[in-house]
């Protein structure tokens, strides 16, 4: 059976065409991590499975890393807690998180993409990452949160270096994720201080208010949970931005389409995020038993990768124009956001966040073009994007 070289060349450089020739062979085959799960109707069957836990500190452990901060810090996140402690806080967690005060926040989201807009009135080209997209989702999440304007480029470079933790060079910036969580860890702190005298309309007010039974988050938790919305969150939405212009960009007519037709910004959003998502490879998974899965049995402890990006694109699900971008596209669901327990928290924001902004973009920009190369991240990264974008805003 052929085996899936993430870090080879031909990965890095083409990561779809990679996954769609070993899709047809397949639906798994060996990777570096363990098993490589590419067909969608097994991946979606592998996120629903109780069987499987996410891999929490076991991920750092394939990096050479097994205690300490990083470790402590894997271990502690929501995304890694399973049974009990997984029910107990995302289920108080929920009790703040909820779709209606997401939704009572679109008209905020809107008017931040409105107001960057608005600054790049009259630049024939710009840097989309730079521009809108980064700036964008730092504003829409800090101020969901709760964490003022001032010190909100401060607390970007924390989350961003702590995001590295759920990529796979994480022994390589192990300094620098620790540096980050030292100073996030004290600034959460001091916020949650001055929420608890003085609440606020916001997020953070809200979690710490989050009871049920007499239950509260404690302080740990609540810290992890900013951590986990901020890492996650922050970057996910900028790429996931900059990969639909990046797609609309190279299939100028469903640009056109949505210019026109802007009733089209929800199908236009999960398209963009089953198309182009922010993270190819989704979150691993381990089997907590022996089991046995399509056919084929998995020890306990063996290491597994279900890869949304793979599912998102398979013709089985999507017929013969998987890979083709069509903003019209109803069915079959994407699986970026995940399945199971384990199903994405944030979903609702940024779905809320590209619903808004990719409108007001075709209204604004009438034929986007690139203006020169971009920068990308690799395709191994927890999230995939560009880094740079120069776009030409068009007439």
């Amino acid at each position: 059976m052929t085996f899936l070289d993430l870090q080879g060349a031909d990965f890095q450089a083409n990561p779809y065409g990679v996954l769609a020739e070993l899709r047809e062979e397949h639906w798994q085959v060996p990777c570096a991590f363990g098993i490589a799960v590419l067909r969608y109707d097994e991946v979606r069957g592998m996120l629903a499975l109780r069987q499987l836990r996410t891999p929490g500190a076991d991920f750092l452990a394939l990096q050479g890393i097994t205690e300490g901060p990083l470790a402590d810090t894997m271990r502690g996140f929501l995304l890694n807690a399973d049974g009990q402690a997984h029910h107990r806080v995302r289920r108080l967690v929920s009790k703040a998180f909820t779709v209606a005060w997401v939704e009572a926040f679109r008209p905020a989201v809107a008017r931040m993409a409105e107001e960057l807009l608005d600054e790049l009135d009259g630049q024939d080209e710009c840097d989309f990452v730079a521009s809108f997209a980064e700036p964008l989702a730092l504003r829409v999440l800090c101020r969901f949160v709760g964490i003022p304007d001032d010190v909100s480029h401060e607390v970007k470079q924390w989350t961003a270096d702590i995001g590295l933790l759920f990529g796979l060079s994480v022994a390589e910036h192990r300094a620098r994720i620790e540096s980050a969580l030292d100073n996030l860890h004290g600034y959460i702190d001091e916020l949650l201080t001055q929420r608890r005298a003085a609440p606020r309309d916001d997020l953070l007010t809200a979690l710490i208010a989050a009871e049920e039974d007499g239950e509260l988050l404690t302080d740990a938790e609540l810290r992890s949970m900013v951590i986990t919305l901020m890492s996650a969150g922050q970057g996910t939405v900028q790429h996931q931005l900059s990969n639909g212009m990046a797609a609309f960009m190279a299939h100028p007519e469903q640009w056109r389409l949505l210019r026109t037709q802007p009733r089209l910004a929800v199908t236009a959003a999960e398209e963009i995020v089953r198309h182009s998502p922010s993270s190819i490879l989704g979150v691993p998974r381990i089997a907590k038993e022996d089991l046995s899965f399509a056919g084929l049995d998995i020890p306990a402890g063996a290491a597994i990768m279900p890869i949304t990006g793979s599912a998102n694109r398979d013709p089985r699900a999507y017929g013969d124009s998987a890979s083709a971008l069509d903003i019209e596209r109803t069915g079959t669901p994407h699986l970026t956001y995940g399945g199971g327990i384990h199903y994405c928290l944030g979903a609702a924001l940024a779905r809320v966040e590209l619903q808004e902004a990719f409108p007001l973009l075709a209204q604004r920009w009438p034929s986007p073009q690139p203006a020169g190369p971009g920068t990308w991240l690799p395709p191994t990264e927890a999230v995939y994007g560009p880094l740079t974008l120069p776009v030409k805003r068009g007439s």
